[in-house]
């Protein structure tokens, strides 16, 4: 797992981000590397660039990539962020605001189908799968990242995001911008500044 133990470093090993993170990011667009199509995780997790944007003046979540068209996931009124990441098996993970409410879109496998949970208090929720390299496929979760209270919390797929950890107390910032690998491979997590 990429946070052992549920912490982070003691001290900040920053390196520049890859893949999706790796792209600028705004509350409304985010980037993803994935696979060929959604649920094909045939071609690896690495295959393409995709896009999750909010349309339709903040009714809409449309995910596109270079080899697929644009479709929309989720429909709603006054969406202001959202952020995207795939699970093992390409299956969409969207954290999103929706009415200044946190919600995460994924795939619920005791009810073998998408699900949309909400979540009170969260601020600027972030999703990203932790390591999609084939050899750490075992031991890879999709993490969903926030502020509540300000504190820096997470919360893991394995535990069906039931379970919250928190990584770093008193966070002096107004929100996540996102979260992804870094060079080092190492899960990132960049805050904005506090100005």
């Amino acid at each position: 797992m990429a946070l052992p133990e549920n912490t982070l470093s003691s001290q900040p090993v920053a390196s520049p981000f890859i893949g999706g993170a790796a792209l600028p990011v705004r509350n409304i667009t985010d980037y993803e590397r994935g696979g060929v199509a959604i649920q094909d995780p045939s071609k690896g997790l690495n295959f393409q660039t995709w896009r999750a944007r909010i349309l339709n003046d903040g009714k809409a979540i449309v995910l596109d990539a270079q080899q697929v068209r644009a479709s929309t996931v989720i429909s709603g009124a006054n969406i202001t962020e959202v952020s995207l990441a795939f699970d093992q098996n390409m299956r969409p993970v969207i954290a999103y605001v929706e009415a200044g409410t946190a919600k995460l879109y994924w795939y619920d496998s005791s009810q073998n189908a998408q699900v949309t949970t909400t979540f009170a208090g969260f601020i600027t929720p972030r999703v990203s799968l932790d390591d999609k390299r084939p050899l750490q496929q075992h031991i890879s979760d999709v993490i969903f990242a926030y502020l509540k209270n300000g504190n820096l919390y997470h919360r893991r797929q394995r535990d069906r995001y039931g379970t919250e950890y928190l990584l770093a107390s008193n966070v002096s910032s107004p929100g996540l911008v996102k979260i992804g690998m870094s060079r080092n491979f190492r899960l990132q997590f960049l805050l904005k500044s506090p100005d």
